[in-house]
């Protein structure tokens, strides 16, 4: 059995488990608040194959391009890249594609355990094959955050992040070869952020890189919610226009 967001929404509305993709059509009669809070309701025990897809596609990935295939058979779920879906611009050797394989896998390994099955996950080639097998449930606070966990790109408040939430995230990189960079101080910001600034403007300059990111725009909620995929504008505060304003771009 395929799984894969892009219709996922439509096994949610009650509709055939054949194949599933995540571009519901079900799904754009709903509003968008709707469509994301049935994509982030709490885990199900049951169907679980779809509710484990459906907690790995809320991961972390690179311009919400949800890059993956999914397939399900006994107690295997395979991950698969979706090279349809890849960024050629701003992701030329899909480093950003394999990572957000890699973020679904963790979130179904967390998901599973909260259900009674251990995951264990093995690269083979492009794919990720995950073995399920009975185990006590584990629940954590990692599983609990994956319905919660979100981009933004609003505006921050201003307020300093409180001392014990950095010491978390410097215990969150404690792995090998990995390490964190914490900038509290308003200067390093700042410079940091000159650096930012400089790279984004050589991005908007960019043709290539321009014509990819407003493929995977949608400039209004239909188009959000018909295609449950990219950036939606309206939530980093931007108006809502209609669909053919994106050759306007």
């Amino acid at each position: 059995m395929a799984i894969d967001r892009r219709q996922l929404m439509t096994t949610a509305l009650g509709l055939s488990a054949a194949a599933i993709s995540s571009r519901p059509s079900a799904a754009s009669t709903m509003s968008y608040e709707e469509a994301v809070q049935a994509s982030r309701t709490p885990l199900r025990s049951t169907p679980r194959d779809r509710e484990l897809v459906r907690f790995a596609t809320l991961a972390a990935n690179s311009h919400n391009t949800q890059p993956w295939i999914f397939s399900a058979r006994g107690n295997e779920i395979v991950i698969a890249p979706d090279f349809a879906r890849r960024c050629p611009a701003v992701d030329p050797d899909d480093h950003h594609l394999y990572v957000s394989l890699g973020c679904a896998a963790e979130n179904l390994v967390l998901a599973a355990s909260t259900l009674g099955w251990r995951a264990n996950p093995v690269v083979d080639g492009d794919r990720i094959v995950i073995a399920l097998e009975q185990a006590p449930p584990a629940a954590s606070a990692l599983a609990g955050a994956i319905p919660v966990r979100q981009c933004t790109r609003a505006a921050f408040d201003g307020r300093p992040v409180v001392p014990e939430m950095l010491r978390q995230l410097e215990r969150a990189c404690g792995e090998p070869n990995v390490s964190a960079i914490l900038m509290t101080e308003r200067a390093a910001i700042a410079k940091v952020a000159d650096y930012v600034l400089e790279a984004n403007s050589a991005q908007m300059r960019d043709k290539a890189f321009m014509r990819e990111l407003v493929s995977w725009m949608r400039f209004n909620e239909a188009d959000a919610v018909a295609t449950m995929d990219g950036l939606f504008s309206h939530v980093s505060g931007n108006p809502s226009l209609p669909a053919w304003s994106r050759g306007r771009s």
